[in-house]
């Protein structure tokens, strides 16, 4: 494998990737499955692309300015993004609206994004209704989109790349923050400098390939299974989210088929496909990588117990977030670590990656800290506040033999007279309760002014919609959540299956169902 990015400190994304093109233009680049089929892009056919976009975005738009990608997956949203980091703009990626969102919410958040990023034009279907009315002195750009006649002409020549690109490469927003959060601005050489730490720890080679599902408005879409391959040369096999949560034996499939070596998965997955899936031959894989929510060793048995042609050794955790570009740490199979509590660790810091716990508990538990040089320039209002160095990330977690474990968020901590209860270790053991959907269940503290203190509501989807009475299921959750804890919940309620609300990145969003429970916007059964 041909390492470009360490040929000197000038080079950026573009020219990195571009490189592996003039190396092996015939080489599969992307393989991406749309409307049921499987369609091949080589590196020079991939490269076409990106540079027809590239030229476009040169000529409507200024340097160092921004452009926002509201898009489905397609090819062009694959190579436009990449051209709108070749011409020297700055790409930016929040999910699309769907129909299961509340679109005047949506405008609004949106709305937000558009004004704190100040977003020069929009990268978009041609069907965008959440759009209307936001984007009067914004540019909109679709796959059909045409230069006027003054810019027709296309240049044949090779592109001249300018010296003076913004060192920023890209804005990108964390999981699910298409609300009112502050994205971060990344540069090209923490990027480039975060690849070479984290596919070491990968110990990626050039038999290696991706296969995703995930949304590039991820950064585990985005930095893992996109960028990360392409800037080393490694075939990708992309599925839209939307086709594996109808068939999740897709991803699956797609391993079998075309041996895929690794696969990054959010922990509720493992669920998913140990519960919808039939049994696939997955013994090319080299590392299924459980990423973006606390891993769980539970996850991990089920899987085990479903698909006999995946080792222990293979499923590894990595713990990872936008502002260090992605990845902190990295589990690998001979790791040694215990499983505490349930919570699987998420390995050792790559290198050049320092990890420190502060406002730790007798238990050792605190708030995580990182300091690397993969850190982000700023946040788009152009705040970047450090303690002693550190970047407090909100995540909570303990350090044991130098192995991370991450337990869960500090603003989702339920504190019920002083002590301190994490909602997915309830929504764990709800989970496991018989007629319980697994993993589909939201659990959040609310304040009882009378008492002081906040009280446990536990919301569930059963598996069985039709039953006549929930009672029953309703009072083996409490006892199983009082066995385990010692406390009851206040309430447990019950919804109709597909009713909690998900964030971009799939996980069950704790502030919105709330929000929805405390406005009596739910069915309960």
């Amino acid at each position: 494998m041909a390492d470009f990015t360490k040929l000197n400190n000038t080079l950026t994304i573009d020219e990195i990737i571009g490189n592996h093109q003039k190396q092996d233009p015939q080489a599969l680049a992307v393989k991406l499955f749309k409307r049921g089929v499987w369609i091949s892009y080589s590196r020079e056919e991939f490269w076409n692309k990106v540079e027809y976009w590239s030229d476009i975005f040169t000529r409507i738009l200024t340097p160092n300015s921004l452009i926002l990608f509201i898009k489905k997956l397609d090819i062009d949203l694959l190579t436009a993004y990449l051209g709108a980091i070749r011409a020297g703009v700055i790409p930016a990626q929040i999910n699309f609206y769907s129909k299961k969102t509340n679109l005047k919410e949506y405008k609004e958040k949106l709305e937000h994004i558009i004004n704190i990023t100040k977003a020069g034009a929009i990268f978009t279907d041609e069907e965008a209704e959440a759009l209307d009315n936001l984007t009067k002195d914004t540019t909109i750009v679709t796959p059909g989109f045409k230069l006027s006649a003054d810019k027709l002409k296309y240049l044949k020549q090779e592109h001249i790349v300018d010296n003076n690109k913004s060192k920023i490469a890209l804005v990108q927003f964390s999981s699910g923050s298409t609300g009112m959060q502050k994205g971060v601005r990344l540069t090209h050489r923490a990027i480039i400098n975060h690849m070479n730490s984290y596919s070491k720890s990968l110990q990626i080679t050039d038999n290696d390939s991706i296969v995703s599902w995930l949304p590039l408005y991820h950064d585990m879409g985005l930095i893992a299974c996109y960028l990360m391959p392409l800037m080393k040369g490694l075939p990708i096999y992309q599925m839209d989210p939307f086709d594996w949560i109808l068939n999740p034996n897709l991803l699956l499939d797609t391993i079998e088929k075309f041996k895929a070596t690794i696969c990054f998965l959010p922990n509720f997955s493992y669920h998913v496909l140990a519960n919808k899936c039939k049994e696939y031959d997955l013994s090319s894989i080299k590392y299924f990588v459980n990423c973006s929510e606390p891993a769980k060793d539970y996850s991990h048995k089920i899987f085990l117990d479903k698909f006999k042609t995946v080792s222990e050794d293979r499923l590894t955790v990595c713990y990872a977030l936008a502002e260090n570009i992605f990845a902190v740490s990295q589990s690998l199979p001979s790791d040694k670590a215990e499983i505490i509590d349930n919570v699987v660790s998420c390995g050792k810091p790559i290198d050049n990656v320092t990890v420190k716990i502060f406002d730790s508990n007798s238990k050792g538990e605190g708030l995580i800290g990182i300091k690397s040089p993969f850190l982000f320039e700023s946040f788009t209002d152009n705040t970047k506040q450090l303690r002693e160095g550190f970047y407090l990330t909100g995540d909570t977690g303990f350090i044991k033999d130098e192995y991370i474990y991450v337990t869960g968020r500090e603003k989702d901590l339920i504190i019920i007279n002083g002590k301190n209860l994490y909602p997915q270790d309830l929504e764990f053991i709800a989970s496991n309760v018989t007629g319980v959907y697994p993993g589909r269940v939201v659990c959040f503290g609310i304040e009882n002014e009378l008492i002081g203190s906040e009280e446990i509501y536990v919301i569930v989807e059963p598996i069985d919609t039709e039953l006549e009475n929930y009672s029953i299921l309703r009072q083996k959750i409490q006892k199983a959540i009082y066995n385990d804890i010692g406390m009851l919940p206040k309430k447990v309620e019950i919804v109709p299956y597909m009713t909690l609300l998900k964030t971009s990145s799939g996980k069950i969003s704790r502030s919105k169902n709330k929000t929805l429970y405390l406005n009596k916007e739910f069915k309960l059964l």
